[in-house]
């Protein structure tokens, strides 16, 4: 009676989360087919995962388990169907290949939009890309042949199941220990047969175990193929085609890498991580053509998006948890990606980069009702990620981003954030261009609200009105879009580089001071000037006015936090922001309020002695 496994992580990259999931579904289509009801968690435990069992394994029911082929061989254009047996039905990845382009391009003309009708083509095998990143770094005859081998233990193979359930639900911490061996040498002990023979490791299963790729194998004179267990191999290839997440990316002009990923998880069953997995890579997978930065951060985006939206809503997981994704922060069930960046050679693929990408842990919803604001918000972010590309020269914005969506790091967005600013102002003041996406107030508000630090400085009505007026200098000024289309030209002139400004003298409370005071001079004497302007056709001001008391309680909060190097920031993230009415709120695609029904006008009238 066994209820749980432990994996030892010994590779430190994703071979170790591969290895776990290659485990994991053999064990679960093993219960499954011995009608052995379970639930199974899977857990990272730092040093190793945790295999984790609602049920005993009733390890007698295992022994007379028929063979079955965990994974299929593949094909491509050289490889035939015909070299395998007439009873395999392998998996084509050039019609695979073929029915993806057909659905994404569907995908494409509508716009995004997935109608269910005839005319909607079959979404494709989430398993389509691992294949055709086998074929494309020359490893799918390693993949087959780990497949073909894998045959010669059918007549045993409930034993080595077993075997593999006994020698893993040993709590072991030392991560050089051989499992493997130990699951061989019970496989023996039970059948007085062995295992397949070792074989040569493989860049794409194990990226640290290839000639040239290893820094400490590439000073060396040993040049000996390295050769690794063949159960080892073949249960995280199992993980790889299963679960693994690959693409290829754009990196220059004509030039092309590909990407192979592991999502890690956390706390999450297996039957859900399958689930959000498969939905995500049949309908979410990035545009991995605008480079890099932008395909990685659209990746955690889109994959937030998928799984926030897998809540108990979902009747096809049977391990219902009615406080999934609540009470918690997203990266708490799944822990982020762990990825492989295989750079061309030639005709050949290298390992180029090994690295990981986290999950916002801002993304912490309290209840079920919050789960449709974050989703605001990421429709948000990823409408202003989708607006840049490294073609038109905005790699520094996208590599800055990047840092903040994954690794929630506030500085990194406050980075992003200034230099997304210039990118506003730049785009506003060209009337040809199309207007550039800004994230609403009520999204920052929902991004930070688990920041005390911040809550307490952008819940101030005085924060509010400085940085309104911010925003009307910089983003409502000067000659805009309306939203049915045509511009206007406003009496007031837009500021420029701003954000800059008060970001590079934040180091310095008197400097900052100076620059905040000197803007809120301009902008009320700018204020007065087209307000007299304005009496004489009896118009009111649309802008809102500062009040000598909003300076005070700013001197007096950068003395009291003894810096000034946050309220920057955040000055710069809602000033230039959208604010918007609260009919708005939810339409993230609408372009700057012109009407700008102001969300202070009362305050403004009760407080503003200028009015």
């Amino acid at each position: 009676m066994m209820n749980s496994l432990f994996v030892p992580k010994r590779f430190n990259t994703y071979a170790d989360t591969f290895l776990m999931l290659g485990i994991a579904r053999v064990v679960e289509d093993a219960l499954r087919r011995t009608k052995q009801k379970f639930g199974m968690q899977l857990l990272d435990e730092g040093s190793h995962y945790h295999i984790q069992f609602k049920r005993s394994i009733q390890l007698e029911l295992l022994k007379k388990l028929e063979y079955t082929d965990m994974f299929p061989p593949v094909t491509s254009r050289t490889i035939k169907a015909d070299s395998f047996p007439d009873n395999t039905t392998p998996f084509d990845t050039v019609l695979e290949s073929e029915a993806r382009q057909v659905y994404r391009n569907f995908i494409f003309e509508n716009r995004g939009k997935v109608r269910t009708n005839e005319e909607t083509p079959t979404p494709p095998d989430p398993r389509v890309q691992n294949g055709v990143s086998l074929t494309s770094l020359r490893h799918a005859k390693n993949h087959n042949d780990l497949w073909e081998s894998g045959r010669e233990i059918q007549d045993n193979y409930g034993y080595l199941v077993i075997s593999l359930i006994e020698s893993f639900s040993r709590k072991i911490y030392d991560t050089s220990s051989q499992d493997t061996e130990a699951v061989a040498n019970l496989f023996k002990k039970y059948t007085n047969s062995k295992l397949p023979k070792s074989v040569s490791a493989v860049k794409i299963y194990l990226p640290t175990s290839v000639e040239g790729v290893n820094r400490i194998k590439a000073d060396s004179n040993n040049n000996d193929r390295k050769e690794v267990d063949w159960l080892l191999l073949w249960l995280i290839a199992n993980g790889f085609f299963t679960y693994g997440i690959s693409e290829v990316i754009k990196v220059a002009d004509r030039k092309y890498d590909r990407i192979a990923i592991a999502l890690c998880p956390h706390d999450i069953s297996l039957q859900r991580y399958e689930a959000v997995l498969d939905e995500f890579r049949k309908y979410e997978t990035p545009n991995s053509s605008h480079g890099a930065a932008r395909f990685d951060a659209e990746l955690v985006i889109r994959f937030c998006q998928r799984l926030l939206k897998h809540h108990n809503s979902n009747a096809d997981v049977d391990d219902q948890e009615d406080d999934f994704l609540i009470g918690q922060p997203i990266n708490h069930f799944v822990g982020g990606f762990s990825c492989t960046h295989f750079g061309s050679k030639g005709q050949v693929y290298g390992v180029k980069s090994l690295f990981s990408l986290g999950l916002p842990s801002w993304i912490h919803p309290a209840n079920f009702d919050e789960l449709d604001g974050y989703q605001a918000v990421l429709k948000e972010h990823l409408l202003v990620l989708t607006s840049l590309s490294v073609d038109e020269g905005h790699s520094e914005i996208l590599a800055n981003y990047r840092e903040f969506i994954t690794s929630s790091n506030w500085d990194k967005f406050f980075e992003f954030q200034v230099s997304y600013a210039d990118y506003v102002t730049a785009r506003l003041s060209d009337v040809k261009a199309k207007p550039p996406r800004l994230f609403s107030i009520s999204g920052l508000n929902i991004m930070t609200k688990k920041e005390i630090s911040f809550t307490e400085i952008t819940g101030n009505l005085h924060f509010q009105r400085i940085a309104k007026a911010i925003n009307q200098s910089t983003v409502y000024a000067g000659k805009v879009g309306k939203k049915g289309g045509g511009t206007i030209d406003l009496d007031w002139q837009r500021t420029y580089g701003l954000a800059q400004r008060l970001r590079s003298q934040a180091g310095s409370k008197k400097d900052f001071l100076s620059e905040i005071a000197a803007f809120l001079s301009e902008y009320e004497h700018e204020n007065m000037r087209i307000s007299e302007k304005l009496l004489k056709d009896a118009k009111p001001l649309r802008r809102i006015w500062t009040t000598k008391e909003d300076l005070d309680w700013l001197i007096e909060l950068v003395e009291k936090l003894d810096s000034a190097v946050l309220i920057a920031n955040l000055l710069v993230a809602y000033g230039y922001a959208r604010w918007t009415n609260p009919k708005a709120q939810d339409d993230v695609d609408a372009q700057i309020d012109l009407n700008i029904e102001e969300e202070f006008e009362e305050s403004n009238e009760g407080d503003n002695d200028n009015d």
